[in-house]
């Protein structure tokens, strides 16, 4: 849209396959920047108010391509979809982040990283098992009919009662298969952009500039890490590990001991702290006894008196 060749545009895609009530309904949220960077790092952006048309013609081309390709759809089934009024092709670019709003960016990503189903939004649990799980949006939509396979739309609701069966399939169908990436990297943000970017960082420093101090000393480059390490899990379970639970006070890392590598100090540090319990040893398994053999009376039976009383 540039109409530039030397420029590259950085996505990153998140892929979901849920929809407000937990059922299949697989979709794409996309964080992608809107413009292109150029070989020197500048950024170039799009000019203002563009509409979703050219997004949505570039997204339904790529889409019958690779279903054309694979072998999934026909060029007859195409020609169908194209002339109808809805394509089922559909694109918003309504959410837009300025630059440097972190705060935003970092919302955004969680929205497009949360879980298939949430917990504050199970109303209730009926003593016969049944859940009554509720929408995001508290406007009633036609959500498909549970069950259905063609996902034909049912009553408008925002809820959605499940057997208990019914509500563990519903979640598991979204579990990704083994080694499947539900996010992806592609362009300037892409692995290979991103490792010959800080290949050419490298080769710019120079000799003489100052490299990482490895020292026992609480430098400015370990108060850093620690800092990025404290932030990390702050920012996921939403406390702060460097704040003592008990006055409040700041804490410091004194040392990382492993178990590996130094038990007998872990032993002596717990049995200070008069929490040292050691395992009881484990017993050697059972042998397992052979099954009771049960005993069976054989009786002959003539073939026609067999046949006859079926």
């Amino acid at each position: 849209m540039l109409h530039r060749g030397d420029v590259t545009p950085g996505m990153i895609g998140g892929i979901q396959t849920h929809g407000q009530l937990s059922q299949w309904h697989p979709h794409l949220h996309c964080l992608a920047t809107y413009g292109a960077f150029t070989l020197q790092g500048s950024f170039i952006p799009l000019p203002e108010g563009m509409s979703t048309e050219p997004f949505l013609k570039i997204w339904e081309k790529k889409i019958f391509k690779l279903l054309l390709t694979e072998g999934l759809i026909s060029r007859k089934v195409i020609e169908n979809m194209r002339s109808w009024r809805h394509s089922g092709f559909s694109v918003d670019k309504s959410v837009a982040i300025s630059a440097g709003d972190t705060a935003g960016l970092q919302r955004l990503a969680e929205y497009m990283l949360r879980c298939p189903f949430s917990l504050d939004r199970i109303i209730s649990v009926n003593d016969d098992g049944k859940v009554v799980y509720r929408a995001e949006k508290t406007e009633c939509r036609p959500f498909p009919v549970l069950g259905n396979e063609n996902l034909h739309k049912g009553t408008p609701r925002n809820f959605e009662v499940f057997d208990p069966l019914e509500f563990i399939a519903e979640l598991t169908q979204h579990i990704p298969d083994p080694g499947m990436q539900l996010v992806r990297y592609f362009g300037w943000y892409s692995n290979k952009a991103r490792g010959q970017r800080a290949k050419l960082q490298r080769e710019k420093e120079t000799e003489g500039q100052a490299r990482i101090d490895i020292s026992e000393e609480d430098t400015p480059y370990r108060k850093l890490c620690r800092m990025r390490w404290a932030a990390l899990i702050k920012r996921v379970y939403e406390v702060d590990p460097l704040v003592c639970p008990k006055c409040g006070g700041a804490m410091k890392v004194v040392a990382f001991i492993e178990k590996r590598d130094q038990p007998d100090v872990i032993e002596k540090i717990l049995k200070h702290c008069g929490i040292w319990e050691r395992a009881p040893p484990r017993t050697s398994p059972a042998k397992d006894e052979p099954p009771e053999q049960s005993e069976f009376e054989l009786e002959y039976v003539d073939a026609e008196e067999f046949l006859a009383a079926l």
